[in-house]
């Protein structure tokens, strides 16, 4: 029974080490885009309280879809910084419009960006073309920021 409470305790440890990791990680990540109170953010879903966060701070936020990509990139070219985020499971930052690569599913050219995907509790960093990190049009949610 000792043996049980103690692994309990070490696995709670662990998850509890894994979700402030998780957090710095994604605080780092767009700390030049916006200051965040990392005790703000929700410890099982961070990209949603990011979404949030952002939401507020942005100059400019709207919803992406096939139809409007072209123009939102268009105006994205305008701003400093451009955050990007896919329900509450892809966090992205376009790092590069002048490299981009056509989508067919999309109809236009997407830049190149990095981001954070999260699977299963985990993140995983990628560095892609924005096609290739938000996916293919569907009925997730995919909201723009924009920021100076």
């Amino acid at each position: 029974m000792k043996k049980f409470i103690f692994i309990l305790l070490v696995a709670c440890s662990l998850s509890s080490q894994a979700q402030n990791t998780k957090i710095a990680v994604l605080k780092q990540f767009i700390s030049d885009v916006i200051k965040i109170d990392a005790s703000k953010l929700n410890q099982q879903q961070p990209i949603i309280s990011i979404n949030e966060i952002a939401k507020a701070k942005a100059i400019k936020s709207f919803e992406i879809n096939r139809e409007n990509i072209n123009q939102s990139l268009d105006e994205a070219k305008k701003y400093k910084h451009c955050l990007i985020t896919v329900d509450g499971h892809t966090l992205i930052k376009v790092i590069d419009f002048k490299n981009s690569s056509p989508s067919g599913a999309w109809r236009t050219a997407m830049p190149m960006s990095k981001g954070y995907i999260q699977k299963a509790g985990v993140l995983h960093e990628k560095k892609d073309y924005l096609k290739n990190l938000i996916g293919r049009p569907d009925s997730q949610i995919r909201m723009m920021y924009l920021f100076n």
